[in-house]
């Protein structure tokens, strides 16, 4: 690994092609109360009121992990059928998609609560957790990471404790479990991204299985999954059972990504019963989702031969562009997801602005003192694209 990150605590500021992350709107008065406020991801509200007005024609837009196939053709044609039924509350109709994710997940039905996209259930999260008015409670979790849980925690009045990633980028387990089980500890939850954004780093399935097995009966451990489809079916840790067992782990899900379901908006829990009664309390989840989302959910869940095709496509445009990049002579973090961090040689500002000019939307971030660049895998045509701007950017 590159010697140019270091172990010490992460820097943490970023950038969404020329505007910088926002944190949204946030009424700290609504911490208190169930049904708090927004959802919407961090960076949601100050991009959307900085946002030039050429977004929608640049020429390949990699700054938010969408799936660039779109939707399988089984969910689009599920979605137009169900818009007959638009007239009725989807929640009559959630039997069948919570039985598949229970079949699939190996737990029971009454384990799975519903969300549009697994946003929901993080704010439904960081309000429970943070114990308003409690000022012992700490999150602990490492970074760089997703934030999102973690900036809301801390709005509502908890403390997050970060550690820094291992030297090869993943989440130091040995390190969470030390702080987490310490005598006197206030932790009252860990958040761990697998795969991690924004590294796109995993951790070993059986690593992951057994600090669970260890932390989780006295300290709640919440794993954010919402890349766990890019993995081959046989490489990802299947952590249901011990929701089956009775663990408090909690799963948190999206169709966001390899589903194609970004601005659809669906995704769902595992959990404990109670926990996702609670979680419920914080969140509209499931009164929230679409019949007509649902019902294209359905589809997409069970049309695994969409979601093959998409894992392969994923995978050729990825290793392409980290080909042409390592011929650049650059660093790419190994990826198991749709998109890729790498660190570059220019001040992120110049870069992204330079970049976004030549029609390619990217992230940027300054990660320990170093610019780096996270960029979304989409199609073949559209990584050449990045690949010969890049080039030309960078000179």
């Amino acid at each position: 690994m590159p010697n140019y990150l270091t172990r010490r605590d992460w820097l943490r500021t970023s950038g969404l092609v020329t505007a910088g992350l926002g944190v949204g709107r946030w009424n700290l008065a609504q911490a208190a109360v169930p049904l708090v406020g927004s959802v919407q991801a961090p960076f949601v509200d100050e991009f959307a009121a900085t946002n030039p007005p050429d977004i929608p024609k640049l020429r390949a837009r990699l700054l938010a992990n969408e799936n660039p196939l779109g939707i399988a053709p089984s969910a689009k044609e599920a979605l137009i059928k169900a818009t007959g039924m638009g007239n009725r509350y989807a929640w009559m109709e959630f039997g069948p998609m919570k039985q598949l994710i229970s079949e699939r997940e190996g737990v029971k039905p009454a384990n799975i609560l519903l969300s549009p996209g697994s946003s929901a259930m993080l704010l439904a999260a960081a309000a429970h957790f943070a114990k308003p008015g409690d000022q012992t409670t700490t999150i602990l979790t490492c970074r760089p990471t997703y934030d999102d849980l973690l900036d809301k925690t801390t709005r509502f009045g908890a403390t997050v404790k970060a550690l820094p990633l291992t030297k090869d980028f993943r989440y130091d387990l040995p390190a969470l479990k030390a702080a987490a089980l310490s005598p006197g500890g206030t932790a009252k939850l860990v958040y761990i991204v697998n795969p991690n954004n924004p590294t796109g780093t995993i951790l070993p399935p059986a690593e992951l299985e057994a600090f669970c097995r260890e932390v989780a009966p006295t300290v709640p451990v919440f794993i954010d999954e919402a890349y766990i489809d890019f993995l081959a079916p046989n490489d990802r840790p299947m952590l249901g059972k011990l929701v089956a067992e009775g663990l408090n782990v909690i799963l948190a899900r999206t169709f966001s990504k390899i589903h194609g379901f970004a601005g659809l908006r669906l995704g769902y829990a595992i959990a404990q019963p109670d926990m996702l009664k609670s979680l419920h309390q914080y969140s509209g989840a499931e009164g929230d989702v679409s019949i007509t989302t649902l019902m294209a959910g359905i589809a997409s869940y069970q049309d695994v031969g969409w979601q093959d095709h998409c894992r392969a496509e994923n995978a050729k445009a990825r290793d392409y562009t980290t080909r042409a990049l390592t011929d650049l002579g650059y660093e790419v973090i190994p990826s198991y997801t749709n998109f890729m961090l790498f660190p570059i040689r220019m001040k992120t500002k110049a870069f992204s602005e330079q970049m976004f000019a030549q029609g390619i939307g990217l992230q940027t971030r300054d990660i320990d003192g170093q610019p780096f660049c996270r960029v979304s895998i989409g199609t073949m045509d559209e990584m050449a694209l990045f690949a010969d701007v890049f080039k030309k950017v960078v000179g």
